[in-house]
């Protein structure tokens, strides 16, 4: 597992989220209590950014409690708030859960005294990293501590991972962002943050293929630190007059390992999406999952919430999704054996090839039985390797979604991507993106061909004429 070495540098591209921890600490120092809650993606800089604010606070004179909660449960309740504090729970837990329940006003009663007589001393400020870690006792904590010392001048910061499951945590951070609590979201580092991140590690700046490799981080510090930490160690860079080279295409095994750690924490199912997903072009829509996995639409969401959840996959738009991070989509591909990844990649193409011909041959059908008459098609698919590519674009033209026609019909009249992305208020690479499916739907590869399905279904359209299929 990577372990990412001690920080070179200072903490690049937070300003805004150091600005908030200055406005925490302020209001704390004025003698009031105040809460700051930090969200984010796993590796995002959320641990960086607490040892940050832990500096300021000592800088400024506070008294000092880290703590962080363990993904295995502790056996003891409020097990990080006594470690954080440096204090001694009051006696054994008691078995009997009456018993209990005054063992836990007897722990929360000690850990309100004790910070209040520290509070009286100066101001206090306490953080605890992995919140959605934290068992219940910790949450009840969480919620009742700070309102019990609202009058004492202690500062909270609470982080917690997103894309995890946990009720209790979200209902915490929502209850104290209602009653007025900060809430930040960490997000990625923007390219100029990046580049000072790659100055800071290597110690020089990057030429122009390692700083294309850093995007594929998407920010993402964590992805940022492996790749230049594997990169230096496996000899895939060149260092000399203040510049970096890049030598090696391949994402070192640093990179490799954080991807196989943040899968290691999802349900099969999702990891089997991003194995089939990775598989795909860069963008994708839901159903081309769903074809490809032989899951409905429905089956298909829990698993994509999931995912998308973790920050692995993004939304482009309704339906369209792509890898967040250009770095882990090629790590879950490589991790994928070969002789899988060729089966699915051949999936990925025959169930494209299926569904174009499929779409036709039913239209086809069904409009010779609305007519009285009957057509014995041959199968879909070898229908679709016989068919020539705009005879066939003219029968499946109307199996295109709205989307996919709209773009289909102003470039079949000469609009560039560009053009007709401002034209219907969509990016370029999204246009691209419709387009691929548009050629992959009628059959077709070039814009030659796109005009010429047009001219043929327009044509068709006004004679009611419809080519068939084959038949036997």
């Amino acid at each position: 597992m990577y372990t990412q070495r001690r920080p070179d540098g200072r903490l690049r591209g937070r300003l805004g989220e150091l600005k908030s921890v200055s406005c925490l600490l302020e209001s704390v120092a004025s003698g009031h209590g105040a809460i700051l809650l930090v969200d984010g993606a796993p590796g995002i800089g959320k641990t960086r950014l607490l040892s940050a604010a832990e500096e300021r606070a000592t800088h400024h004179g506070f008294s000092l409690a880290s703590a962080h909660a363990d993904e295995l449960p502790r056996p003891l309740p409020l097990a990080p708030l006594f470690s954080g504090l440096d204090l001694e729970p009051p006696g054994e837990r008691p078995a009997r859960a009456s018993a209990s329940q005054g063992h836990m006003l007897a722990c929360l009663e000690k850990l309100a005294v004790h910070t209040g007589k520290l509070a009286a001393r100066g101001p206090v400020f306490i953080t605890l990293d992995d919140v959605q870690w934290a068992d219940a006792t910790t949450i009840t904590a969480l919620r009742e501590l700070p309102t019990w010392l609202a009058e004492y001048p202690v500062g909270w910061v609470l982080v917690r991972r997103m894309g995890m499951r946990q009720p209790s945590t979200e209902l915490l951070f929502g209850e104290w962002e209602h009653l007025g609590a900060s809430r930040i979201a960490l997000g990625p580092l923007a390219d100029d943050a990046v580049v000072d991140v790659i100055a800071d590690v290597l110690r020089a700046r990057p030429d122009g293929r390692l700083l294309a490799m850093a995007h594929g981080a998407a920010g993402n510090p964590l992805l940022v630190r492996a790749l230049l930490d594997g990169l230096h160690d496996e000899g895939g860079v060149a260092i000399a007059g203040g510049r970096a080279r890049l030598l090696s295409e391949q994402p070192p095994g640093q990179v490799r390992e954080v991807v196989h750690d943040w899968l290691t924490r999802l349900s099969p199912g999702a990891r089997h999406l991003l194995d089939v997903a990775a598989s795909l072009d860069r963008l994708f829509g839901v159903d081309d999952l769903a074809d490809v996995l032989g899951w409905s639409n429905e089956q298909v969401r829990p698993a994509l919430h999931e995912v998308v959840a973790a920050d692995l996959l993004i939304i482009v738009e309704t339906d369209v999704l792509a890898f967040h991070h250009d770095l882990v989509r090629q790590s879950v591909a490589d991790d994928v054996p070969a002789g899988v990844r060729l089966a699915l990649r051949g999936q990925v193409a025959r169930t494209r090839r299926l569904s174009t011909a499929l779409a036709a041959t039913l239209k086809i059908d069904r409009r010779s039985a609305a007519e009285g008459g009957s057509v014995k098609v041959r199968h879909p698919l070898q229908w679709a390797d016989e068919c020539a590519g705009p005879q066939r674009a003219v029968e499946a033209w109307d199996a295109l979604t709205g989307t996919e026609r709209t773009v289909a019909e102003l470039v079949a009249q000469g609009l560039t991507n560009r053009e007709v992305a401002a034209r219907i208020f969509l990016s370029p690479h999204t246009v691209s993106f419709h387009l691929r499916k548009v050629y992959r739907k009628l059959g077709i590869r070039s814009r030659v061909d796109l005009t010429r399905a047009s001219v043929h279904c327009e044509r068709d359209r006004r004679s009611g004429a419809m080519t068939s299929p084959p038949t036997r």
